[in-house]
């Protein structure tokens, strides 16, 4: 762990041959003035700029440098291309750019966003304004984000899940989500994309079984009546939802209110400790314990 910690701060980047005889865009025969940079440029500019919380200006100094360094020839995009660019950039699938794990574990938070700040408030005498987004994202085993969806407020958590299933392309075998997501739409929607998988939801402590009695809720809600919620819940693995919490803790303090969750997975596979379980066998009185 404190050595994963560590890795985090070592400062170890280079550019491939391929980033680099793709640093200019490809010739078109397009009309107007073709773009200097292609997108590569973009977004390895914003991508340091994100994992080290520096300005506009100061990336562009620090990549300047880092070219020099690796004696790369190359130019840095100025930081008022690295800023129009970056509205327009393409949106990059996850789970393309890692290998995914067998569970997709399901959660949403609610993000600020600040209206103007105190000075312009004070000078034209207006009230503060400040709204909210939600965030959903995907997480496996494996404390990757598969997934992500900034919407406003109005958009709920099951409501969302359709969306998010459609940018996962590779298979998996368990869907956990809390019990916000109760419901048979959401069975339907992950049945549909993923036959064979099997979802956990705890249901609601009203609920009760359909008139057939064979569906995938009906067997939790018979589960929790059988040996209570707790317990019902252990059984069914429904205890690593909490990957998805602490991917919206880490989202939070990390990277803060901003989507970037490829630098999130980067930062997060570095510190991600391997635990193995270890067993340990002792034999006293003739009888064998483990430990």
């Amino acid at each position: 762990m404190n050595n994963g910690l560590r890795r985090r701060g070592e400062i170890t980047i280079w550019l491939t041959e391929t980033a680099i005889s793709e640093w200019r865009p490809a010739m078109t025969r397009a009309c107007g003035r073709p773009q200097e940079y292609s997108d590569i440029p973009i977004e390895t500019v914003l991508f340091l700029r994100q994992v080290f919380h520096l300005p506009l200006r100061q990336t562009e100094g620090f990549m300047n440098l880092l070219a020099r360094f690796m004696k790369a020839d190359i130019t840095i995009p100025d930081f008022s291309s690295i800023s129009r660019r970056s509205i327009a950039l393409p949106r990059h699938i996850l789970a393309k750019a890692m290998k995914p794990g067998s569970l997709v574990i399901i959660d949403s938070t609610r993000l600020k966003v600040y209206g103007k700040d105190e000075w312009h408030q004070e000078k034209h005498d207006v009230l503060v304004r400040r709204t909210w987004r939600k965030l959903h994202l995907a997480v496996d085993e494996n404390h990757q984000l598969l997934v992500c969806e900034l919407t406003t407020p109005e958009v709920d958590g099951p409501t969302a899940v359709p969306d998010l299933l459609i940018q996962i392309d590779a298979p998996f075998e368990i869907f956990i989500a809390d019990g916000a997501y109760d419901g048979e739409p959401i069975f339907q929607a992950v049945l549909t994309h993923q036959p064979d998988a099997q979802v956990i939801i705890p249901p609601h402590k009203t609920a009760v079984r359909s008139a057939a009695g064979d569906t995938q809720r009906d067997g939790h809600t018979k589960v929790i009546v059988q040996h209570g919620r707790i317990s019902g819940q252990k059984k069914t693995g429904y205890g690593l939802r909490n990957y998805a919490e602490l991917s919206v803790q880490r989202y939070k303090r990390i990277i803060g209110n901003v989507m970037k969750a490829c630098a999130l997975n980067r930062i997060t596979n570095l510190g991600i400790p391997g635990s193995i379980k270890i067993l340990k066998l002792t034999r006293e009185c003739g009888l064998l314990f483990k430990f």
